[in-house]
């Protein structure tokens, strides 16, 4: 009985191990490098860059040589009759013989190969398909980044709300404090039921903030699974801080932006079809060679002999210049340079553009380091602030609306060291981004 509630007991473990994994990550870093090997939208975006690998392989082929190998067998079960004049066999004129020409069996093996010795649409297309494979490693990098935003805006989300619960868990336990005190004081009858209220109000406040927070922590996590390919039951942990995934070095280069890589990509994508209708005006020149031969026999007997094979082989040359098309191709040319034109000039566009931007963002985080700086030190004030008028209170210096008031104060320049912390937060991962390779 003992060794069955051991199976049981261990059979129980194993299906909780299956029914739910556990995930340990220790930086952005590190789930950055999972999401890479299991998003699905970044698993997506590599089927699509193997996909125009073997598009261009697919291109290639088509500047090769073309050979083909046929063979047949025909079976003439009833030859045609045609009439010929039976004078040609001694015969009055203006009578005819009906003579049947050829043999029932006809055994045929050919090889026909054909190679474009200049055909300048080809390989265009050939480098049209180089540049769409390196747009689409392109649109990769531009698919990781955007994931990766995705994943720092959840983690860092999670961190500030665990930041926002510990503030919210300590201004709860001195609002508490204070609310029952008042509350005592107020059943004595030495306070009024207005200081009442507002020590209620000050701990409802902080309690609303730690209900938001417990709650946007869980709701990151599980953001966090969807991007990450994990079910609802799996378990994340996190082994970080706030304090220690705050380091970023702010002057580290910036790495190329993968958008400006498929903005450059695209418009030479849009130079090689500009070329390529350019080059349909151009003569083709195709070499082509055939060699056949054939077998012709009244018996069925294949590869027994008989009858003589009889062969036939040529070579040929085709020049083709299509002169007149109905002006089809001119405009075809014109509408595709003006597609160049526009891509190109996007090119141009976005690398100022990403010069400006990082300039923009490192400027950003800075300021936004600054005012944190700030707003920490003001909210530690206001702690120390409403810390002395308590200490007042009790000694029978200042009023308890001073107190309540001063607490109420500590609340909001609280909430304001959030927000400064939030705005923090997105500069620096997006900073850390920046300086990723894609």
């Amino acid at each position: 009985m003992l060794r069955k509630s051991f199976y049981i007991f261990l059979l129980t473990l194993t299906q909780a191990a299956i029914a739910q994994a556990q995930y340990i990550f220790r930086s952005v870093e590190d789930i950055w490098k999972y999401a890479d090997v299991h998003n699905i939208t970044i698993l997506t975006a590599k089927y699509e860059t193997n996909k125009a690998l073997y598009s261009k392989l697919q291109s290639y082929s088509n500047v090769l040589p073309q050979a083909t190998l046929t063979g047949s067998f025909t079976d003439n079960t009833a030859l045609q009759t045609t009439l010929i004049p039976d004078e040609l066999f001694g015969g009055p004129a203006g009578s005819y013989r009906a003579v049947a020409f050829g043999q029932k069996y006809i055994y045929t093996g050919a090889i026909t190969a054909q190679v474009d010795i200049l055909n300048l649409q080809n390989w265009f297309n050939v480098q049209i398909a180089k540049k769409t494979e390196d747009y689409n490693k392109a649109s990769l990098g531009n698919t990781r980044k955007t994931i990766y935003q995705q994943v720092a805006t959840q983690y860092y989300n999670y961190l500030l709300m665990q930041e926002a619960a510990r503030l919210a868990g300590l201004s709860e336990s001195i609002a508490d404090s204070v609310f029952q005190s008042v509350s005592n004081k107020f059943k004595e009858g030495n306070v009024n039921e207005a200081n009442v209220d507002l020590s209620k109000m000050n701990l409802e406040r902080a309690q609303q903030t730690t209900i938001t927070a417990q709650y946007q922590m869980q709701s990151s996590k599980n953001n966090l699974k969807a991007l990450l390919g994990l079910s609802l039951h799996d378990s994340l942990v996190f082994e970080s801080t706030l304090e220690n995934s705050l380091s970023v070095a702010a002057d580290a280069p910036m790495q190329e932006d993968p958008s400006i890589r498929q903005a450059f990509y695209q418009s030479q994508i849009s130079l090689g079809q500009y070329k390529a209708a350019n080059s349909s005006f151009l003569p083709t020149l195709t070499l082509a060679y055939y060699n056949s031969t054939q077998q012709y026999d009244n018996k069925y007997e294949p590869f027994q002999g008989g009858p003589a094979w009889f062969p036939a082989t040529y070579w040929n040359l085709k020049a083709t210049w299509n002169i007149f098309n109905s002006g089809g191709k001119l405009f075809q040319s014109k509408r595709n340079k003006i597609g160049y034109d526009e891509t190109h000039l996007q090119y141009e566009n976005a690398k100022t553009q990403s010069v400006i931007n990082d300039e923009n963002l490192r400027l950003s985080y800075q300021r936004s380091l600054l005012l944190l700086q700030k707003t920490e030190d003001v909210m530690k004030l206001s702690y120390d602030n409403y810390s002395h008028i308590s200490y007042r209170y009790q000694a029978g210096i200042q009023s308890l609306d001073d107190r309540l008031n001063a607490f109420s104060d500590y609340i909001n320049y609280q909430n304001q060291y959030l927000n400064t912390l939030s705005d923090m937060l997105l500069q620096l991962y997006q900073l850390k981004i920046r300086q990723q390779s894609f």
